[in-house]
């Protein structure tokens, strides 16, 4: 109570004149048309701009959620895409070998593309069925490693641009298969090696990777031939493929899970030990 009587004794002439200009205001809003329509359309002004900030903000603390949904999303396409470009005549049922594969998507935390060796990492790891020797892919139009090493929550992927990157790639629409290498430390530029002389091939061709693997399924965009040459004593071009993906930029990715990979591992293995 001293508290109180203290403070009223030394503000109590600034809190007197506060509650008199409000109980001014009141009156001549309430008892003159003009001032109170200038009131009330100020305070709407002012509300609709307090709202739009409010809604702005709840719009950003939902950007992740929208966008982990929107990356399901893809991914389904992404899923679909893959089985059509496998289908013949008309879309596999989801019991069927042509719907072997499924995608997880994750972010891309940390990445490297100005080394000899460049690593990235994802946000993801065993908790969400990524493992080993997974694709990685950013889009239907892109390849962009293979899976490294993996704990709980996190997986190190082995980049497109790392010196033992060995990816078996074919040209659309063309015979053969060779192996795409990152030779020159060009983060947008790999070589196609191992194309036969005899194929006909065109700079502008598309390369796609051949399906000659567990990692990644047939199709999947890659880039396309910007210039080749045939490589003296050999019977195979050196092909110069300029990448779809720059991945410099890129900050989503899609591991891809091949349900039938280790059944099919395990059997080459068997030839293999033969």
């Amino acid at each position: 109570m001293y508290n109180v009587i203290q403070l009223l004794a030394k503000y109590g002439a600034h809190i007197l004149f506060v509650v008199l200009e409000i109980i001014c205001f009141s009156l001549i809003i309430n008892y003159n048309k003009a001032q109170k329509d200038i009131f009330i359309n100020s305070s709407n002004v002012l509300t609709a701009k307090i709202a739009d900030q409010q809604n702005q903000i709840l719009q950003f603390t939902r950007l992740k959620n929208q966008n982990d949904s929107l990356m399901i999303e893809n991914a389904n396409l992404i899923e679909n895409l893959i089985s059509i470009d496998y289908a013949s005549d008309k879309i596999p049922n989801p019991d069927s070998i042509l719907n072997q594969y499924s995608l997880i998507p994750a972010y891309i935390i940390n990445n490297t593309t100005h080394l000899r060796n460049n690593y990235f990492t994802l946000n993801k790891g065993s908790r969400e069925g990524i493992r080993k020797d997974m694709g990685v892919v950013s889009s239907h139009k892109g390849i962009v490693g293979i899976v490294r090493n993996v704990n709980d929550n996190f997986a190190s992927v082995i980049s497109l641009l790392h010196s033992q990157t060995r990816i078996s790639c074919a040209i659309k629409n063309r015979l053969g298969h060779g192996t795409l290498v990152w030779k020159n430390m060009d983060p947008l530029r790999m070589n196609l090696e191992s194309i036969p002389k005899h194929e006909k091939i065109a700079i502008g061709d598309t390369v796609i990777t051949s399906g000659y693997s567990t990692m990644f399924p047939k199709g999947i965009l890659v880039g396309k031939i910007e210039m080749y040459n045939a490589v003296p004593g050999s019977n195979s071009y050196n092909i110069v493929v300029r990448l779809f993906n720059d991945l410099s930029n890129i900050q989503y990715c899609y591991v891809i899970q091949n349900r039938f990979a280790a059944e099919q591992t395990q059997l080459e293995k068997e030839v293999e030990n033969e």
